[in-house]
């Protein structure tokens, strides 16, 4: 076993002597300064593998015939470190201006323009799908609503938290080693590869993430639903040629997502440039929030500041700019007339309370607020309106 641990991390050994450059060292030491400074942020708003540890794991998953895990692994390193960038067009069941992890069979596909750019060894990214756009690099994550003129700054450790699934996608290679980590994690879930022509087919069938006594949050993401994916890898090149994934809804499959289309021969250029007028919250600055009272107090409070729009309180729940972007116009004059029993559901932090609220049309709004605990202990809103 010890000899394939030491045959997998061969392959990862650089070829060649890579040295830093001043400018990448300054960057590295501006990052670890500020993972220490931000270690405690909340990752609300946003609705390193261990490969010896998977070694064994990747000798009897990946198994196909004529094919063997060394080749497939050696292969998808060798594609990333010989792109430097590239284009791909990525088609998602969701809506435009919903967080990149958030995926419905019952919408339409909404096309994710995605670009990365990789030098130094740190990786530049762009995801635009229109309503909302996200971009990294290799420090900084940058996420903003055009339409509002509104988004949020944070450190590079989100990633997986603001793209979900997606951030498998920046990186083709990383979807093995995602893959195999959830398979460590998930003993449910089934892994087959083979070989057809020129191609390796890696099926996964993985099931959902979370719990689901109340099925709320069930199929609203990748990690949250009955999963299968494919991954198509070009059998000779071992580039990634196809992803595909699809939700089972009850005996039948949905694709939800599909790469449209790779080009490992784009054009360098800047792809991290933000929108001009956009303003940019700090994500770590989030509200104290409210205390000392239940899910289902905090949200009636929430609800009830909306009568007569009382900042004193909505400052506590919510960063003023979001709400003034996005919430005053719609609630300011409306009047609570329910709220439900709180719960939980999939895997997020989140405490959902269902409500009923009469907005100043008379019309009826029936929903179900999500509610995060703050740093400091506090309820504060990080969706559901």
């Amino acid at each position: 076993m010890e000899d394939d641990y030491k045959e997998i991390i061969e392959l990862l050994t650089p070829r060649r002597d890579i040295k830093a450059s001043e400018g990448l060292r300054d960057k590295v030491r501006e990052s670890l300064d500020r993972h220490r400074r931000k270690r405690m942020a909340r990752r609300f708003l946003l609705g390193g593998i261990s490969l010896s540890a998977v070694a064994a794991l990747l000798l009897l998953v990946l198994m196909p015939a004529g094919v063997t895990a060394k080749e497939v692994l050696r292969g998808a390193m060798d594609a990333l470190r010989n792109s430097e960038s590239l284009e791909m067009i990525v088609e998602i069941r969701t809506r435009p201006i919903e967080n990149f992890r958030y995926i419905d069979v019952g919408e339409d596909f909404v096309t994710h323009r995605i670009r990365v750019a990789t030098a130094d060894s740190l990786s530049r990214w762009r995801i635009d799908k229109g309503e909302r756009i996200a971009v990294g690099n290799g420090r900084d994550i940058y996420t903003w609503m055009p339409s509002l003129h509104l988004g949020w700054h944070m450190d590079s450790g989100e990633t997986d938290n603001v793209l979900g699934y997606l951030a498998n996608i920046l990186t083709p290679y990383r979807i093995l080693e995602a893959e195999l980590e959830n398979c460590i994690n998930d003993s449910k879930a089934e892994y087959k590869a083979v070989k057809t022509g020129d191609e390796i087919i890696l099926t996964v069938h993985a099931y959902p993430q979370g719990n689901f006594d109340n099925p709320y949050m069930f199929n609203t993401s990748v990690e949250e639903s009955e999963s299968v994916r494919r991954y198509v890898v070009d059998a000779y090149s071992r580039r990634l040629k196809s992803v595909s994934v699809s939700v089972m809804a009850g005996k039948h499959e949905v694709e939800v997502l599909r790469v449209a289309s790779i080009d490992y021969a784009s054009q360098e250029r800047e792809i991290c440039g933000l929108d001009a007028g956009v303003v940019f919250l700090e994500i770590e600055e989030q509200p104290a929030g409210v205390s000392g009272l239940s899910a289902e107090e905090a949200a009636s409070t929430v609800l009830n500041a909306f009568t007569d729009w009382d900042e004193g309180i909505l400052d506590e729940v919510m960063m003023r700019e979001l709400a003034d972007a996005a919430y005053r116009e719609k609630f300011r004059g409306s009047r609570p007339i329910s709220i439900g029993r709180s719960f939980r559901s999939g895997n997020s932090n989140s405490v959902f309370v269902p409500y009923t609220l009469e907005l100043r049309d008379s019309t009826l709004q029936r929903h179900n607020m999500a509610l995060q605990k703050s740093g400091s202990g506090g309820w504060i809103v990080v969706g559901g309106l």
